[in-house]
């Protein structure tokens, strides 16, 4: 009996450096596997990303910027101002007419200082006609806009908000969920879901060094 018990006392250490051997052997290969892996270099360069100052930056930029102040808002606001500017928009249409060419050929002819001779005036129909125009309200409103550089900033206006550029900044500036239309959002969505993942979590609470340590003592008890 008691040669069994000795034996019995020298098996059971022997048992227990095996089973700490497997367990070391296995530490050291998970922990290498995770580390070529292809997911823990997605999330590590995701890290890189999602932590940075210029991440956080623009996320906080994005997520709290007030529509109003910024110059999409202000671009839209002044166009739609003079959009309904009644005045302004019916000098448009007075800037396109056939009248108002008309008139302005006539005036810049020799003819347009017969418009002074009011016997002349009555004894032609076209000097009558540049005559009531030049006096009309549509003629007072043109001269009043035509210098006033309010059709060439409306034009420049409705230029720019008809380009692609301006339509994709306005589309995401006046959507108050702006910020998960980014494909920085997607970045953060990815970056969390790998953060959950166990093999990355087991990875991430592991010594390096110490790694480096089991698995040279692994390797050695291995030859």
């Amino acid at each position: 009996m008691n040669w069994f018990k000795k034996l019995f006392g020298l098996i059971q250490p022997q048992k227990e450096k095996e089973l700490r051997h497997m367990a070391d052997s296995e530490l050291v290969e998970r922990y290498r596997e995770v580390e070529n892996s292809p997911e823990l270099k997605e999330y590590l360069e995701l890290d890189r990303i999602v932590e940075s100052e210029e991440f956080v930056q623009k996320k906080y930029n994005w997520m709290n910027t007030d529509y109003r102040m910024t110059p999409t808002h202000e671009t839209a606001a002044r166009y739609k101002e003079l959009l309904n500017n009644r005045d302004l928009q019916s000098f448009l249409e007075i800037e396109g007419s056939k009248r108002l060419k008309e008139f302005l050929n006539f005036k810049a002819s020799p003819d347009y200082a017969k418009l002074q001779d009011s016997k002349a005036v009555d004894e032609s129909a076209v000097l009558q006609r540049m005559y009531n125009f030049e006096h009309s309200d549509e003629y007072k409103l043109y001269e009043l806009f035509v210098n006033s550089g309010l059709p060439e900033e409306f034009k420049a206006l409705m230029a720019k908000m008809a380009t692609p550029e301006f339509k994709k900044d306005y589309a995401f500036w006046s959507n108050p969920n702006r910020w998960k239309t980014t494909n920085e959002y997607q970045q953060e969505v990815r970056y969390k879901q790998l953060s959950k993942r166990a093999d990355i979590q087991f990875y991430l609470k592991q010594d390096p060094a110490e790694i480096a340590l089991l698995e040279k003592k692994v390797n050695a008890k291995n030859k």
